[in-house]
């Protein structure tokens, strides 16, 4: 068995949507096909919703739900808990027809559930309950949206394009744009000229969100004038086709925008950030997380040599989105500090850049800059989470200093913080994930208190032991969680 996703989340009403929305999102992810997902989602609200009314308490329970590919490659949802046991289907018994339009109490659940799933499981093992059905319409074609308001063009793209992608085809703009919003496309073809305008209003509200770093978009144009080409160009298409455009050009076309979204992914996954860095004082960083795969919203610039700072950011939003924005923030900071090695001056020329949208539209970031020089401790911060240090005594500070967000106002300023070394044995950095996730109602202070190893530790042993310890919090797929132990 393989575990795709797990996670564990508090047994309320909430939980019910979020759970649906994370199944949008990893589902979507293992290719499987939309009508498995909707399935999915009323399934899973039907159990969720009798779990909840049949288990109302003053105490806080939780759940787990885990998604597994089985040895046979099927994926299989399933639900955990340790609560009173109650088989849905055993209590709730009926022949009710889903067909027949009546209304029975308790048995419409169970029909809904074995009308999708006929195999859907209950059952009972050493203490724990699990509710479980098997996926079965996996489809590892990449989906693909095409716009056009010609039916017969739209009809025979639609043929060429079917063996190879899952196509959703739209007849306008406003149908495309919901496409793009809730079916999980990685490419957009579209036509530039439709009968009520251009398709140029949706590139540019594409253009103002952060959908549009995930979709390759590919435009076909009947129109190669140099004012046309000019004008595609600037709305930040991948690829162009002048029409009437032959198959194997149009299939080559899509491989190759598709190509360099694919060379990020293989960059992400080929190149690891080191586990133990250098720093002054002959102190060093143990790295945990996102950050060392260089994958997701998290991300990190270590120092080349002792005298450089670290720097910790938190990109708004998840995967290759994500990744291609943090990009853009490390590529401003790298070349910023070339050019000037002032870091007092880096946070607010960042903060216009953001501010400006010269890079990142419409993103949010957090960024943390710290550096040891003549025994102090420095840091800039932009909303991020604050350092907190641990004393030689074991006593758990949390530094607090932090500014404002970046690239929300061009009038932000940045103080440098800092705090004598004399006493701190270790300094934790981290990202938001690392804590907030828990299932507590806990601040992260408190939360870290329970989980600090205990006993006499060398420093590694320490930093791994902190990182194990927090695992089990850990598994909320759409927050990354990064840590930084510098000892």
């Amino acid at each position: 068995m393989d575990t795709l996703y797990q996670r564990k989340f508090t047994l309320q009403w909430s939980a019910v949507s979020e759970i649906r929305q994370v199944l949008k999102h990893v589902l979507t992810a293992l290719s499987v096909r939309n009508s498995d997902i909707d399935s999915a989602g009323l399934v899973s609200t039907e159990y969720l919703t009798n779990l909840i009314r049949h288990n109302m308490s003053d105490v806080i329970e939780s759940l787990t739900l885990k998604i597994y590919r089985s040895d046979d490659k099927k994926i299989t949802l399933e639900f955990i808990d340790n609560l009173e046991p109650y088989d849905l289907f055993a209590n709730n018994d009926s022949n009710w027809d889903i067909g027949s339009g009546e209304l029975v109490e308790g048995g419409m659940g169970v029909a809904l559930i074995r009308h999708y799933y006929p195999k859907a499981s209950y059952r009972n093992y050493e203490q724990y309950n699990y509710f479980s059905f098997t996926l079965q319409n996996i489809d590892k074609r990449p989906t693909l949206i095409y716009i056009d308001d010609d039916k017969s063009q739209l009809a025979l793209l639609e043929a060429y394009l079917t063996p190879y992608f899952q196509v959703i085809t739209c007849l306008d703009i406003e149908s495309g744009w919901q496409a793009i919003l809730t079916s999980g496309a990685t490419i957009l073809l579209l036509d530039h000229k439709l009968k009520q305008g251009t398709c140029e209003p949706l590139l540019k509200k594409l253009n103002q969100s952060n959908l549009k770093m995930q979709l390759s978009v590919v435009m076909l144009t009947g129109d190669d004038s140099e004012e046309v080409i000019r004008t595609i160009n600037h709305l930040g298409v991948d690829d162009y086709l002048i029409k009437p455009v032959k198959k194997m050009r149009l299939l080559q076309s899509i491989e190759r925008v598709i190509h360099r979204f694919s060379a990020l992914k293989y960059y992400t996954s080929d190149n690891q950030t080191p586990a133990v860095i250098d720093i002054e004082n002959n102190r060093k960083a143990r790295v945990f997380g996102s950050i060392t795969t260089n994958n997701g919203g998290d991300f990190c610039m270590l120092p080349e040599h002792e005298l450089q700072p670290i720097v910790l950011g938190d990109m708004m939003g998840h995967g290759l989105q994500a990744l291609k924005e943090s990009f853009a923030v490390k590529g401003f900071i790298s070349g910023y500090l070339s050019s000037n090695p002032s870091l007092t001056s880096l946070l607010p020329s960042l903060n216009k850049a953001l501010y400006d949208q010269k890079i990142c539209k419409s993103s949010i970031v957090t960024l943390l800059i710290a550096f040891i020089n003549n025994n102090r401790f420095y840091w800039l911060n932009a909303g991020h989470p604050s350092p907190v240090i641990i004393t030689k005594k074991g006593e758990i500070i949390d530094l607090k200093g932090t500014d404002p967000l970046l690239g929300l106002s061009k009038d932000h300023h940045y103080k440098l913080f800092d705090y004598p070394m004399d006493d701190i044995e270790h300094i934790l950095l981290y990202t938001d994930g690392w804590l907030e996730n828990r299932e507590t109602q806990q601040d992260d202070i408190t939360s870290l208190r329970v989980n600090l190893p205990g006993g006499e530790l060398a420093h590694n042993e320490y930093a791994e032991q902190l990182w194990r310890s927090t695992q089990v919090s850990l598994t909320k797929e759409i927050d990354d969680a990064s840590l930084i132990v510098i000892s």
